[in-house]
């Protein structure tokens, strides 16, 4: 969805109770919660990890920050209702500015990915992103203490600028990895 001014409060409200009952825009044997895509279906697949730290705290750490949605990079607000952490059902938007128009990209949380090792969700996108596909959010700890944050992800334009923009799209999927690993790096530091 593609504003020209930031959208309010109310605004955000009364999209997110339209997004509630929005089927994600993943064709159904893609919304699974699996996190990954048959790459011939042209969805184009990442996968970005970064070593956080070692030990029990800072994985415990870098979990609460999860939760909080600390990942994302402090130029992307986050509109979400309030929980403890992600679950399934749950919608959130990522507003940011791009070239002088807003753009609100909403998802829906599909599964969590958690184990005695691993916390994380995925959600997936609504008809309303400029994308198309899953992401996952995941810390994952190793038997030799090292804690690394995940994201892996299968996406493909969906909105219109952003198939007639996809360098662009490109290099701002790629800056958000960069600056939400940098944003994690420094929760756990």
């Amino acid at each position: 969805m593609v504003c020209l001014h930031l959208p309010d409060d109310a605004t955000l409200r009364q999209k997110h109770t339209e997004w509630q009952s929005m089927p994600l825009s993943t064709p159904a044997f893609l919304s699974s919660g699996a996190g990954t895509a048959p790459s011939h279906r042209g969805f184009i697949q990442d996968e970005h990890v970064a070593v956080l730290g070692h030990g029990d705290a800072v994985y415990d750490l870098a979990c609460r920050a999860l939760d909080a949605w600390r990942m994302f990079p402090a130029w992307a607000r986050v509109a979400r209702e309030e929980a403890p952490r992600q679950h399934p059902g749950q919608v959130v938007a990522m507003v940011v500015r791009i070239l002088g128009l807003w753009w609100i990209n909403p998802c829906r949380v599909v599964s969590r990915c958690d184990g005695a090792d691993s916390h994380g969700f995925i959600y997936g996108t609504l008809p309303d992103h400029a994308e198309c596909g899953e992401e996952m959010f995941l810390i994952r700890r190793h038997p030799d203490g090292r804690v690394e944050y995940v994201i892996q992800a299968f996406s493909h334009p969906q909105h219109p600028c952003a198939w007639l923009g996809f360098p662009l799209a490109r290099w701002w999927q790629c800056r958000f990895v960069k600056d939400s690993q940098q944003a994690m790096k420094e929760v756990c530091s």
